[in-house]
């Protein structure tokens, strides 16, 4: 299964970093405290292209035809990232499509994903809010 991932990071708030372009924001959505721009991003091990491979061998989408769904294709996750790298936690942004199969299906392979490299700011890893939108 071919699925595409535009990956971003949303922002956030961080009052006790030290100076420059960081801010910790609390996430509305999440209920976290968050860095929307980290100096530097949090990183998949093995990459972008690794994470691509990853969610391919691990979305399963079941199939059900009691439930319609029209907004099908499309799952906008978002996760923190913690200062050790694991996943803290996951929500989906809405938009007008209601929760579906593949959030589902998407909710499950991020549970699984392995430790990330953290995001940092000014030499301090801190947490970070990312969006990993996944398009069939």
């Amino acid at each position: 299964m071919l699925v595409t991932l535009l990956l971003g990071y949303l922002s956030m708030k961080m009052d006790t970093l030290p100076i420059g372009n960081c801010k910790l924001e609390r996430d509305r959505i999440l209920e976290e405290w968050v860095v929307r721009e980290p100096e530097v991003a949090p990183v998949f091990p093995g990459g972008q292209d690794s994470l691509i491979s990853f969610f391919s061998r691990n979305l399963h989408i079941p199939y059900r035809e009691d439930i319609e769904q029209p907004y099908y294709a499309s799952s906008f996750p978002m996760f923190v990232i913690d200062t050790s790298g694991y996943i803290k936690k996951i929500g989906f942004m809405s938009y007008r499509n209601p929760y579906t199969l593949l959030d589902s299906a998407v909710q499950k392979v991020i549970v699984k994903m392995p430790q990330w490299k953290p995001g940092m700011c000014n030499g301090v890893k801190v947490p970070v809010l990312f969006m990993l939108p996944v398009r069939l």
